[in-house]
């Protein structure tokens, strides 16, 4: 920790109040001697720092510096070792002052004096006396070298020329002249000149000189006298400026208490006279003049005419010597309490007088006069008196200007109704100043764009009072912007399907808009179609712009026909062909449809074509068409099926199936039933479809009528319910009279599940006759399906924050469902929880079904880390905070951010924002704590600093802090510094006597 920076910071005052806690003394006692041999002087390796030294003095309990860098004291109190300080002095410009004092324990101190070192920058150049050459066209000016040149040689002296009126620079050069010169400047313009001194180090200080106006010099050896013999008469008489350009004209200005008339006198003229009345008394005032303006007021008073007053005395110094032994004079001198500008007063003049006589006696010598009245030459007279009676009178002519002068701001241009300039209007500025005359009047100003803009000028006079004139006013010379947008996109071909919309978008800069046009929808179909629009802006500038669209909002014309004859019903035989003719009237047709050729058998087959034209509008048309070119085909069966010898135990019937996959049948034969036994017999039919193809077919059937016998038996056990949940077998017997059994069938074993199953057994004889017996029963081997809903809404994580209900369905397509789970509500937190049912059909077949869900119904737990509740903590305590997010159920999704609010060391710390993935969100969570300087805290620092210190010690110092005893403790920690084994280091013991100190101020 850097104590000197430390302090530094804290302030002056900081410090005062620290070094008198210190220095407090107990007892008178005689101060200590002044360290010896002070010296200071800038380190040979680095000259940005300061080397203080001094020898050590007998009884000193500490030493105390004193720096002045510039205006910022510092203090430092030091060990009573030390015998050396080095100041870091970055600042190039800045100069030091330094002393030390030894201070014994009582507090009682002796300093030395104070030593001065210089900047390492040079100081401002000396002499500078600008003037005007070349009838005031031309700049020049002269310096000396400065007092000081720097701590390295001077490499340079800058000069800046600037023109007063509008601050422009003209020159900025860098040389190592010592003159300056530049030309072509105007002769009734004032210009300032600045001229800083630089070195390696940089540059700090400019000394500025005004170069004012090429005016005449002040007339000189101004008289003003009332004529004895006509007091009404006034005499003026003068001699013209002794340097200068030579006036064109004088002008006279006179008044009772100010100036309220002029007179305009030929400069060749060196007297005049004035009618001026003789019970007022009268100020009168000599300016001389050119094309550039007036000199400063040479002036005058003309008192009240008395007939019986002595003449007045003249304006040098008087002295009266009476006779007698000492006939030598008083001497009286006067001085001012401030210095004149342009040899102006604008403020009240105290004058001093100082008396002195040889003899040592003075009898009387005159009060400060107050000079507190504007005019151009007033006159302040004491006289001197020694004890022989000499005097001796001095007479001072001031010349006052309190009064700031007067300037009018007008505006050359014109503006509308809504108060705008359209043009770039002129500030033309007169001043004027009935006292010490103008200095400086602003030239015009031509003001740019802008809405009530400020623009002020600044009238001088030649006592350096100010007056100001400031015009508000808007301009704007710049057109409004329009641009146009359209609401849609042309297609390719800049064609536009629907009728577009022009949007003006206006803008204006300056004034504002006072007219923007309105959107325009273009309703008409055509090419090339132009929309306009103007806006206007408050100052009447206008901006007008176009835009062309094309628009065909109308679809094209398409027509299809038909190549090919169809029949009586429509139907085509052969391929028929399609052609599409296109038409459009606006934007053309971009395309038009291929002729098509229907090559594939069909009805109502369909065929599309599109046209579109260049603005992307379509229509499409169809045509239907019907096609078979395929014979139709026949097939027949036969309603009983023939025994394996091919014999048909019933009359049977032959039926004709006919299909056509295209145009349909238009005739199919008839069914045939034989009813005649025999072998061998035929049977044929012909078929027709409706586009006029044709296909002929034949049967031959053998017939027997006699069926054989035959019985079924059911072996296996069915539930109470009447179903089987393992297969039964059903057993058929058969028996014929005639021809015998030629098929009886085998044991039939039912293996599918399924209700009312019928089961039939056919008994065939050798001539093919069958007899069919069925045995009917229910076989269910199959369990139930049972399945889970979940009542309630899981997150996309799949977590529930309320108790899930889960509800079991259970179905059976077999014997359908016997018992069903009850629905279970889920309350306990936790993941992967598990919930089974089961169901059971009427056959006795069970299954289960499970339910796995996440329930997390409890926020996350929130912590703040790195800092508890309530707890105070010493300066240096730099916490590091964060937010403890905790979830055991469903996890963090989400953690707790941290804010904080610091107020007079008091910091609120939240964590807020904390959600789990079951979208809990936790409360927001808040501590508090407060670090500030405590004794404990410091106490805590000493021991941790003073590791090797006894702690018997330690305690002493904590002692010494609990009590207050800030000296005593300052003391004993600088103790431990000394000595072949120091407990503290110097830095360790300056730190803990910053804060004792800053303790000291707030215990």
């Amino acid at each position: 920790m850097d104590l000197r920076r430390l302090l530094v910071a804290v302030g002056v005052g900081t410090l005062g109040l620290a070094t008198v806690s210190v220095a407090v003394p107990s007892s008178a006692s005689a101060a200590p001697a002044a360290p010896r041999s002070l010296a200071v002087a800038r380190a040979a390796d680095d000259v940005y720092k300061v080397r203080v030294t001094w020898k050590t003095v007998p009884d000193v309990d500490h030493y105390a510096i004193d720096i002045i860098a510039g205006d910022v004291q510092t203090v430092l109190d030091l060990p009573a070792t030390a015998t050396e300080y080095t100041i870091d002095a970055p600042n190039p410009c800045t100069a030091y002052k330094v002393r030390v004092g030894a201070v014994d324990k009582a507090g009682e101190s002796t300093n030395t004096g104070y030593w001065s070192l210089r900047a390492l920058t040079p100081s401002a150049v000396m002499g500078m006396a600008p003037t005007r050459t070349d009838e005031g066209t031309t700049a020049t000016a002269a310096w000396r070298v400065p007092a000081w040149t720097g701590y390295t040689p001077l490499t340079g002296y800058r000069s800046v020329f600037t023109r007063l009126s509008d601050g422009v620079v003209l020159a900025d050069q860098t040389s190592m002249d010592m003159s300056f010169r530049y030309a072509g400047i105007d002769a009734d313009r004032a210009y300032t000149l600045a001229v800083t001194t630089v070195n390696e180090y940089g540059a700090c200080v400019t000394a500025k000189s005004l170069i004012d106006r090429y005016r005449p010099a002040d007339p000189t050896n101004l008289v003003v006298e009332r004529r004895a013999d006509a007091p009404g008469t006034v005499d003026l008489v003068w001699k013209a400026p002794a340097g200068g350009p030579a006036p064109t004209y004088y002008q006279i200005g006179y008044g009772t208490e100010k100036v309220t008339r002029l007179v305009k006198v030929d400069a060749s003229a060196r007297t005049t006279t004035l009618s001026l009345a003789a019970d007022k008394s009268w100020v009168v005032e000599l300016k001389a003049y050119n094309e550039n303006g007036g000199s400063s007021a040479v002036t005058g008073t003309v008192p009240i005419w008395d007939p019986n007053a002595e003449p007045p005395a003249p304006e040098t110094d008087t002295t009266i010597v009476p006779s007698g032994p000492d006939r030598v004079p008083p001497t009286i001198t006067t001085t001012l309490s401030q210095k004149p500008v342009n040899g102006w007063f604008r403020t009240p003049v105290t004058i001093q007088f100082a008396c002195a006589d040889d003899s040592g006696a003075i009898a009387s010598c005159p009060a400060p006069v107050l000079a507190g009245s504007d005019g151009l030459a007033r006159r302040y007279s004491g006289t001197a008196k020694d004890a022989a009676g000499n005097t001796t009178t001095t007479t001072v002519t001031l010349k006052v200007d309190q009064t700031a002068p007067q300037i009018a701001a007008e505006v050359i241009g014109t503006k509308n109704a809504a108060g705008w300039y359209t043009t770039a209007p002129r500030i033309h500025y007169t001043c004027t100043d009935a006292t010490s005359t103008v200095s400086s009047c602003p030239a015009d100003t031509v003001v740019a764009d802008g809405l009530a803009q400020k623009v002020t000028g600044i009238a001088l006079d030649k006592a350096g009072n100010t007056a100001t004139a400031t015009v508000t006013l808007d301009v704007d010379v710049t057109a409004p912007v329009l641009t146009t947008t359209i609401d849609q996109t042309a297609n390719s071909a800049g064609w536009y399907r629907t009728a577009p919309t022009v949007h003006f978008n206006c803008t204006d800069g300056a004034s504002g808009l006072a007219s923007c046009p309105a959107d325009t929808t273009v309703t008409t179909d055509g090419a090339g179609q132009v929309v306009t629009g103007t806006a206007g802006d408050r100052a009447g500038n206008s901006a007008g712009t176009s835009v062309t669209v094309n628009v065909d909002r109308t679809a094209p014309a398409i027509v299809a026909t038909l190549v090919g004859a169809a029949n009586d019903a429509g139907w085509l035989r052969t391929a028929p062909t399609i052609r599409f003719t296109c038409t459009d009237g606006g934007s053309g047709i971009a395309s038009c449809p291929a002729d098509v050729t229907v090559d594939t058998d069909g009805a109502a087959q369909v065929v599309n074509g599109t046209t579109v034209d260049n603005a992307g509008n379509t229509t499409s048309t169809a045509v239907t068409v019907d096609v078979d070119k395929t014979a139709p085909v026949v097939t027949t069966t036969v309603d009983a099926t023939p025994s394996s010898a091919g014999w048909y135990r019933t009359a049977p019937t032959v039926r004709f199936l006919c299909t056509d996959a295209a145009s349909g049948i238009a005739s199919c034969p008839a069914d045939t039933t034989v009813t005649t036994d025999g072998a061998n017999q035929v049977v044929t039919g012909t078929t027709v479809d409706k586009a006029g193809n044709t296909t002929g077919t034949s049967v031959t059937v053998n017939v027997d009528r006699t069926a054989p016998k035959i019985t079924a038996a059911l072996a296996g056990t069915a539930n109470g319910a009447g179903w089987h949940r393992t297969p039964p077998t059903v057993k058929f017997t058969c028996t014929d009279t005639g021809s015998g059994i030629d098929v009886c069938p085998a044991d039939v074993t039912v293996n599918a599940d399924g209700t009312a199953q019928v089961v039939t057994g056919t008994a065939t004889d050798r001539a093919g006759n069958n007899t069919a017996v069925s045995v009917t029963v229910n076989v269910d081997r199959t369990v139930p399906v049972v399945t889970t809903t979940v009542d309630g809404s899981a997150n996309a994580e799949g977590w529930y924050r309320t108790a899930p209900t889960v509800r079991f369905g259970c179905t059976d397509t077999g014997s359908g469902v016997g018992s069903c789970p009850a629905a279970r509500t889920v309350t306990g937190d936790g993941a992967g929880q598990v919930v089974t049912g089961t169901a059971t059909d009427r056959a006795g077949n069970t299954a289960t079904a499970t339910a796995t869900v996440k329930v997390d119904r409890t926020a996350p737990a929130v912590t703040v880390v790195g800092a508890t509740d309530g707890a105070v903590l010493g300066p240096d305590a730099n916490p590091v905070l964060s937010c403890a997010t905790t979830d055991p159920v469903s996890g963090v999704a989400t953690a707790a951010t941290i804010s904080r609010v610091e107020s007079n060391g008091h910091h609120t710390v939240r964590c807020t924002g904390a959600v789990d993935k079951a979208g809990n969100a936790a409360a927001t969570v808040q501590i508090t704590y407060s670090v500030k300087l405590t004794v404990q805290w410091l106490i805590d620092l000493t021991r941790q600093y003073g590791t090797g210190a006894s702690p018997v010690t330690l305690q002493h110092l904590a002692n010494d802090l609990n009590a207050g005893r800030f000296t005593a403790y300052i003391a004993k920690v600088t103790a431990m510094t000394n000595g072949a084994k120091p407990t503290l280091t110097p830095i360790q013991a300056v730190t803990l006597t910053y804060w004792a100190l800053l303790l000291s101020v707030t215990y």
